[in-house]
């Protein structure tokens, strides 16, 4: 009769198993075998440690919503970390929203506008599994080699130019004026991108205005962006559709300043340097152009 009821409650325990397997299973692989453990690496030395309206540094590596994913990209990059992995809260069927923002190129670049220049990406991946665990990769534009001669190059210039009596808004205007005398816009390389030539300067980046004399939008705004860094000035990047220049906070408030309209293009190619987009506000960079700088007032919340 023991063997019986041995026997009996042997099968029960197997029959359940095998009702209950799949569920059984996720409860011993996702608390043994794949645990929710995240490893959060140091922050580089570009790490900027003052916040921002859309976006906001964040230590809760849980999220319970899409906002708070966004904040978690944030802080990856804000980090200048190549890696990272966390995990969606349990409630939170959070795959539909991390496709989503994957698939969205304009909304990551925006985030990335916020971060310091050296830790923005070149190309960035995000994956999820069926575990809610989200992976996100980092290919950053600058190298190591592009920091170390652009940091030689700014120091060079800022201990020539710069003075400890000087205000902020002097400070800025003699970094202004000195990027646009030596630097040109670009041409070619925004009339025939696909050209492997057209690379050569990297006048998308800070290294084109301060080491080869050549800029475009992004360049322009990248160098500028390391100079207010290194004056301790609040600033980001804003972007258009096709468009991209500085804010800064100066004197209580947020100004724009777009280094690449002060520095027009001429038929007769003559320099001209101009002061009309100098820490400007909002209403009169609209009565200056509104094509051109028609931003996301959603994101760049502190432009109103």
């Amino acid at each position: 009769m023991k063997k019986v009821l041995k026997y009996i409650v042997i099968l029960c325990i197997c029959a359940g198993i095998i009702y209950y397997k799949e569920p059984i299973a996720t409860y011993l692989y996702t608390n043994f075998v794949f645990k929710k453990e995240i490893v959060v690496p140091e922050v580089t030395s570009y790490h900027k440690d003052y916040a921002f309206s859309y976006v906001q540094e964040t230590k809760d590596f849980y999220p319970k919503n899409k906002e708070e994913i966004l904040n978690i990209i944030y802080t990856i990059l804000n980090a200048g970390w190549d890696s990272f992995s966390f995990y969606c809260s349990d409630d939170y069927d959070c795959g539909n929203d991390v496709n989503a923002i994957a698939r969205d190129a304009e909304l990551l670049s925006n985030i990335n506008n916020f971060v310091h220049p050296y830790n923005t990406y070149e190309t960035i991946s995000i994956s999820i599994n069926n575990f809610n665990k989200i992976t996100i990769h980092v290919t950053h534009q600058y190298t190591t080699s592009d920091i170390t001669e652009i940091d030689r190059k700014i120091n060079e210039i800022y201990k020539e130019l710069i003075t400890d009596s000087m205000s902020d808004y002097d400070k800025i205007k003699k970094i202004h004026d000195y990027i646009i005398r030596q630097t040109v816009y670009d041409t070619k390389k925004e009339l025939d991108p696909q050209n492997p030539n057209a690379y050569k300067y990297k006048s998308n980046m800070a290294y084109g205005p301060l080491l080869a004399g050549k800029a475009l939008c992004g360049g322009y705004t990248d160098a500028m962006a390391l100079f207010l860094e290194k004056m301790n000035i609040p600033n980001y990047r804003i972007s258009s559709e096709n468009h991209i220049w500085n804010l800064v906070y100066i004197n209580g408030a947020w100004k724009h300043l777009d280094l690449t309209w002060d520095d027009p293009i001429t038929s007769t190619g003559e320099s001209i340097l101009t002061h009309k987009f100098f820490l400007i506000d909002t209403t009169t960079l609209r009565n200056l152009d509104r094509e051109q700088h028609n931003f996301n007032e959603k994101v760049y919340l502190e432009t109103k």
